[in-house]
């Protein structure tokens, strides 16, 4: 395999980030995680899209290109879950979008 199929296939990334669609979940789970203090105008301008575009496509793969990747620690510490982290943000805004509905359909039934 030459570095180009392997930079082309994903297989650079952990497996968490190499699925679109599980990307975009992480990125919105840190972006409601971690927020930028209010002062701070750069970061105030960074939403999860650009954070994703920038990290995967640029970052990471530039990394990659030079034979830096991404991994978990091996370090034995008691480190919070990544898939509880992006569990508990999608059901956040699951459950915001379903009474977002529920109090327009109410609305309507009136």
């Amino acid at each position: 395999m030459s570095i180009e199929q392997w930079l082309k296939s994903g297989k650079y990334l952990p497996p968490i980030l190499r699925d679109f669609h599980d990307q975009k979940d992480v990125f919105k789970a840190m972006h409601e995680t971690i927020k930028p203090a209010a002062d701070n105008d750069i970061m105030m301008q960074v939403n999860w899209i650009n954070g994703q575009i920038y990290v995967i496509d640029i970052f990471l793969w530039f990394m990659a290109r030079r034979g830096y990747t991404l991994q978990r620690s091996l370090t034995k510490l008691d480190f919070v879950s990544l898939d509880e982290t992006v569990k508990q943000c999608n059901d956040r805004r699951s459950d915001a979008f379903a009474a977002l509905l529920n109090q327009s359909t109410g609305a309507q039934s009136k």
